[in-house]
């Protein structure tokens, strides 16, 4: 008769901690392969995209106008290789912030674009003084728009219009 005493075998707390190595090298594999798939796009639209904000006499942005009816200026320069087709543009007032998209405009690469209208308003009354603007391109992408925030450019010298 086999008495089950006399057998030799790896005692539970060992099985234990070889099966939390196994578990924590099998993870850190998958980890590192993961990390590696590109499961986005194939190519990324945003990586050409570069602005810079040109100076408006001393001021990176200028604003006119007073409480509900006032508007922002500004001339962006479109230094990427590819053409920008719009522009999220976000206003930091002292008492809050406001969004606006310019999304029917197009800058080709390599040249300007100069806001002169009061088309970008902004409410004093509601946001207050004007203390940053971002500007955030925007490309097209086959039939999408792609937003790109990672090449977004900010004018911190704000001034009178002219």
């Amino acid at each position: 008769m086999l008495s089950f005493n006399s057998k030799k075998g790896v005692s539970p707390l060992i099985a234990t901690v070889l099966l939390i190595a196994f578990a924590v090298a099998l993870g850190s594999v998958v980890m590192n392969w993961g990390l590696n798939l590109n499961l986005g796009k194939s190519a990324d639209s945003c990586r050409n995209v570069e602005i810079k904000i040109r100076n408006i006499d001393v001021a990176e942005v200028c604003f006119g106008g007073f409480g509900p009816n006032g508007y922002i200026n500004f001339i962006i320069d479109n230094t990427g290789t590819i053409d920008i087709s719009g522009l999220a543009i976000w206003v930091v007032g002292e008492k809050g912030t406001r969004l606006f998209d310019l999304d029917n405009i197009l800058i080709k690469k390599d040249s300007l674009y100069n806001k002169k209208d009061k088309e970008v308003s902004y409410d004093f009354s509601t946001f207050g003084n004007i203390k940053q603007v971002q500007f955030i391109p925007k490309v097209k992408s086959e039939q999408t728009t792609e937003i790109c925030p990672r090449n977004a450019v900010k004018a911190d010298k704000i001034g009178v219009c002219a």
